[in-house]
């Protein structure tokens, strides 16, 4: 992905997760206009996939669904599709478990 700022649209059925919009800078994530604006480091796993490592240590803040997701196995995104400024990701668990979906769509 390039630097800039993105919203996330999840697809229908994750449709009640909470809406957020992030920025990129080189290899770093950050959350915006969310609840903590946590920071990541976007460590690249393939050409089409990558994870992102938290550069807060806090695991308090997680829910337990995310609690238990992270006891799965290492999430991480995968790159399905990408037109002009929409990327569609699946958001993966492992390989037969997909957490959510949706498009990262970038505003700027």
């Amino acid at each position: 992905m390039n630097d800039g700022k993105y919203k996330v649209i999840y697809d229908k059925e994750f449709s009640a997760y909470p809406k957020f919009e992030f920025e990129i800078d080189g290899q770093y994530l950050t959350e915006i206009n969310s609840e903590l604006n946590r920071k990541y480091e976007i460590e690249k796993l393939d050409q089409s996939s990558f994870r992102l490592k938290s550069l807060n240590k806090e695991t308090d803040s997680l829910t337990e669904f995310q609690k238990t997701l992270m006891s799965q196995g290492k999430p991480y995104y995968e790159i399905t599709d990408c037109k002009n400024d929409t990327i569609n990701f699946t958001m993966r668990v492992n390989l037969h478990v997909i957490s959510h979906s949706g498009k990262f769509v970038r505003i700027k």
